[in-house]
């Protein structure tokens, strides 16, 4: 399970590096969709990150909330 995980981050990261790559070509071409452009590269980039942190957060084992002491707070609250 734990390739799985590393896909998904892999993917999270090429992702965002498709996202990135969007945003220096808008800034260094002409093009009349510049604001356009860097919408699509920030919602691409906020779904890559998005990725990875859900693949980050699946790696932890099913109990993490319990066994830290900030889930601990959380849930006593």
């Amino acid at each position: 399970m734990y390739v799985f995980y590393q896909i998904g981050i892999s993917i999270g990261m090429i992702v965002v590096a498709f996202a990135i790559h969007i945003l220096r070509q808008a800034i260094n071409g002409n093009s009349l969709f510049i604001m356009f452009n860097y919408l699509f590269a920030l919602s691409i980039s906020i779904g890559g990150i998005f990725i990875i942190v859900a693949s980050l957060a699946a790696m932890q084992p099913q109990n993490w909330y319990t066994s830290s002491p900030l889930g601990k707070i959380l849930i006593a609250s």
